[in-house]
């Protein structure tokens, strides 16, 4: 078996990038109800690590305004080029994007009042060093937000012995990269550890009917990584594009339910 050391597990090829655009409308609506939780103030200094091409740049751009600063951080370069291509195309004056690594930003300890980190956690080894370089970053008294995924309720129904023979080939790949699919409930334990106080916790789910485009996220994700499985030794690939064909016909029937993954939102502060 080969690993990818510390890259973005899901690669970042075009269908990747579609998929991320497409994701940053779909969950707008519940980043912004954990941004209004947070309650933040004009000109305050906030961070996204793990941005991504876009992120949740624009939504705290708005929140601090023309007398805040708002940071995206983002360790791959093509990603990151294409998030600065976003701030410019909208007009962020408030807004720069920096290419780093979520773990070892090299960014003034304590010098934002919110960071933000969304989806980076379940996608990177060592996701307890991200959180602890979230918590060096934030000022006394700032915030510290999550939005992180747990694979613990991704199902279909009926159930399919394609689903569970992929998800057990995906599983193997991701530890073998040092990568906990079940990072989602841990979050507010490794808040608490790196010295978060006042946490509070928000659960999300959701069920994925025919025609949502996140109904086959994670046939998705085994597409983008197939030629990864392949190489790596985790699947031949005659028996792969078996199991893709399988799954998504059952997908695409109407009579098959998809839950998704349990989303956690977690935050809190930063002791005075």
């Amino acid at each position: 078996m080969t690993t990818t050391g510390d890259k973005y597990l899901l690669g970042h090829g075009r269908s990747e990038e579609v998929r991320l655009r497409r994701q940053v409308r779909e969950l707008e609506s519940e980043a912004s109800w954990l941004l209004d939780r947070i309650e933040i103030r004009p000109g305050a200094h906030a961070i996204d690590l793990g941005c991504g091409l876009e992120g949740i740049l624009g939504l705290l751009s708005e929140r601090v305004g023309p007398s805040g600063r708002v940071v995206g951080v983002e360790k791959s370069p093509y990603f990151a080029g294409l998030a600065r291509r976003f701030v410019s195309e909208q007009s962020l004056a408030n807004v720069e994007v920096r290419e780093g690594d979520a773990k070892a930003t090299g960014l003034p300890r304590g010098s934002f009042d919110v960071v933000h980190a969304r989806l980076v956690l379940v996608n990177v080894p060592e996701p307890e060093r991200v959180v602890q370089e979230m918590v060096a970053l934030v000022r006394p008294g700032g915030v510290v937000a999550s939005h992180e995924a747990d694979y613990l309720p991704h199902l279909c129904d009926p159930p399919h012995a394609a689903w569970d023979r992929l998800f057990g080939i995906y599983d193997a790949y991701s530890r073998a990269n040092g990568i906990d699919l079940f990072v989602g409930r841990k979050t507010h334990r490794m808040l608490r550890a790196a010295g978060v106080v006042d946490i509070h916790v928000n659960p999300v789910i959701h069920v994925y009917p025919p025609g949502n485009a996140r109904r086959t996220i994670f046939w998705d994700f085994v597409q983008n990584v197939r030629d990864r499985l392949v190489e790596g030794g985790y699947v031949d690939e005659a028996e792969l594009d078996e199991l893709t064909d399988a799954l998504k016909r059952h997908l695409d029937d109407d009579g098959t339910l998809v839950v998704s993954h349990l989303f956690f939102q977690v935050w809190g502060r930063k002791p005075g």
